[in-house]
């Protein structure tokens, strides 16, 4: 059977196309459905289809199928992590809006988890109006939980948010102020170590500027992390 949409001409079973536009009316109950077809025993590919559809059809279909496949994936989830991160991912794909409430109820509900980073990093400095806000010292006994990779990660995005909310150089300095009291393990911490350093020089902190200097040198001999990661995955798969 021909379908014709706008200019072009695809041959596809009726029930495919069908669903397309089912998945773009009908609930998310029946499009989960639809997802777990994926139009698996057709010759024509789902992506084929949905690149004929209008622009704001196809990219309304694409979204609702993400959300349902999101869907499917936190009703799997079966540790806290991965319950996280599915509800992230989901609420994301949905609006800005369930993503700040997402965000907002993960620090309440997972204040200790590594992955609760993204909420966390999310909240940092932000402003009383906001629907949570993690001070600097808040922040602190979060990360004082986390290990690397996890606690790179969170010190590195927490500094890039006050960066961006335009913090002092004091504020600056104080958020990385942890970084004295670590024993770095990448290299990937050297830079940080160089951004604390020319912040304690900006203060006038010597103490400060003196030992972040030699972390940064200590860092300098140490492997980047992707090169320890690499040998570490690969001793677990041969167990």
């Amino acid at each position: 059977m021909n379908w014709q949409i706008q200019s072009g001409h695809i041959k596809a079973a009726p029930f495919i196309l069908g669903a397309v536009f089912l998945a773009y009316f009908t609930s998310d109950a029946v499009l989960r459905q639809f997802v777990l077809y994926r139009a698996g025993t057709q010759s024509i590919s789902l992506n084929t289809i949905l690149e004929k559809l209008p622009a704001e059809i196809r990219d309304e279909v694409r979204r609702r199928i993400l959300i349902a496949e999101l869907k499917d994936k936190l009703l799997a989830a079966s540790t806290d992590g991965e319950k996280i991160s599915a509800s992230i991912a989901l609420a994301g794909a949905m609006s800005e809006k369930d993503l700040q409430e997402k965000y907002a109820e993960i620090i309440d509900k997972y204040p200790s988890a590594p992955e609760s980073a993204p909420a966390f990093i999310n909240y940092l400095m932000a402003p009383n109006t906001a629907l949570r806000t993690i001070s600097i010292p808040r922040y602190h006994q979060y990360i004082k939980q986390l290990h690397d990779p996890e606690l790179f990660y969170a010190i590195d995005g927490g500094l890039n948010t006050l960066k961006g909310k335009k913090a002092s150089s004091k504020e600056l300095m104080t958020f990385m102020l942890p970084l004295l009291e670590l024993k770095p393990t990448y290299r990937e911490y050297q830079r940080l170590y160089v951004e604390l350093s020319e912040l304690a020089f900006q203060e006038g902190n010597q103490d400060v500027e003196l030992k972040a200097r030699q972390l940064e040198e200590a860092c300098g001999k140490l492997s980047f992390y992707d090169k320890v990661l690499g040998p570490q995955q690969a001793k677990k798969a041969k167990k």
